[in-house]
């Protein structure tokens, strides 16, 4: 009887040992699965913040890629990204539409790109440009200029330094314009400038060394005027040749007068006589022309500090001006007077002509250098005319109406 009980005992054993086992394997999975949640809560955890840093980096990028846009678009140079293989234009601001005359309400094309900047990117040119080349290009709009410097940059190296060498390593091209046209402007205004110089030093020598024999000839047609055994042809011819030496010596007085930097030397001189001397002067032009002439003075004694030669070559400018405007018959007055201002009396000298007049928007400009409504003058005159009466302390203005003739008041101070 007790040898058969004994296999159930054995089987309750067994049946324990494995209850046991699966306790303890029950247990090991309960860990096992706490550490896995505890590992997915981690990593969870991780994937989050990593997904924060992502999104705030994203952010960032985004905000800094709209900082860089910005920056860009209010550069005052033009940028241009593009991919020359495709023939495309990957990104250009503003100003590079401005310089380059390119749309900018529409996404830009290829073929918006000015026809030379294509040329030279076209794979195979001969005009290549090179990394950090520059190019100057020439835009015309409305008639005006625009100087755009443009200068060549890739995305990548090459070992040649060729924007198609380039392009093996970035198909990219950038392209930074500047308007340089006020450089140009300013350039050119050098060039003009440095022509003007030059000019005027050709002019000086040329009228130094013109006025010697024209004094030698202004000398011997004033011997020839006085030879009573003249005839009449012969006089007459004497009076036109006096014309035409006086006429050239206002020309040549007038480029050394403008082009020199000295100052006059001024003396008392009686300003009646120098009217006279300076009339007498001019008075052979003025038969040439048909045109009267008179002085009409009532100065007197009165002396200004002057330069006679100087005063003779105003009075001489004012009337060969004249002449030009004022056609045969009519007639030019110079006069001559005193009249009171404080603290001391002044000279009024006044050169009237029956002429054609000044139109209102030319007289502003009468006294600028070079301007002219006349062929016959290069516009220096009345220039000189100015320069030397501000130099003897005087004031000259100008009076005219169209049709009616033209005044040119000159005030000295009397001493």
């Amino acid at each position: 009887m007790d040898n058969a009980a004994a296999p159930p005992a054995l089987a309750s054993g067994h049946l324990a040992d494995a209850f046991t086992s699966f306790i303890a394997a029950a247990d090991r999975l309960e860990h096992t699965h706490a550490q896995l949640h505890n590992e997915v809560v981690h990593l969870r955890t991780q994937l989050e913040n990593r997904n924060r840093a992502l999104a705030s980096s994203l952010a960032e990028n985004e905000n800094m890629r709209a900082a860089l846009r910005q920056i860009l678009d209010t550069l005052p140079c033009g940028v241009v990204v593009l991919d020359p293989e495709s023939e495309k234009v990957v990104l250009l601001n503003p100003e590079a539409c401005r310089l380059l005359g390119i749309p900018g309400d529409r996404s830009a094309e290829w073929t918006d790109l000015p026809g030379r900047i294509r040329t030279m990117l076209a794979s195979g040119c001969s005009q290549a440009w090179k990394q950090g080349d520059e190019q100057d290009f020439c835009f015309t709009e409305s008639k005006n200029k625009r100087w755009v410097t443009v200068r060549c940059s890739t995305m990548g190296a090459a070992s040649d330094g060729s924007v198609e060498a380039e392009n093996r390593h970035s198909n990219k091209v950038i392209l930074t314009c500047r308007d340089t046209t006020t450089f140009k402007a300013a350039e050119q205004e050098r060039e003009a400038s440095r022509n003007v110089v030059a000019l005027a030093e050709m002019s000086t020598i040329l009228a130094h060394e013109i006025r010697n024999p024209l004094g030698s000839m202004e000398l011997l047609t004033g011997l020839l005027a006085c030879d009573a055994g003249l005839s009449e042809d012969s006089k007459q011819g004497v009076q036109h040749l006096q014309a035409g030496v006086r006429s050239l010596s206002a020309v040549v007085n007038n480029v050394l007068r403008f082009y020199s930097l000295g100052t006059s030397t001024l003396n008392p001189v009686r300003l009646a006589d120098a009217l006279r001397s300076a009339v007498n002067f001019v008075q052979p032009l003025a038969r040439q022309c048909g045109i009267g002439l008179a002085l009409e003075q009532t100065l007197g004694d009165a002396e200004i500090a002057a330069d006679a030669n100087e005063l003779q070559q105003v009075i001489l400018n004012l009337v060969c001006n004249a002449l030009r405007h004022t056609p045969a018959g009519g007639r030019i007055t110079v006069t001559g007077s005193l009249a009171e201002r404080q603290p001391t009396p002044v000279a009024v000298v006044e050169v009237v002509d029956t002429g054609a007049g000044i139109l209102p928007a030319d007289l502003p400009h009468i006294f600028e250098p070079g301007f002219s409504t006349s062929k016959q003058s290069p516009g220096l005159g009345l220039t000189v005319c100015q320069r030397i009466v501000e130099q003897h302390h005087g004031i000259m203005t100008a009076r005219s109406e169209p049709g009616k003739g033209t005044s040119f008041r000159m005030e000295f101070p009397v001493r």
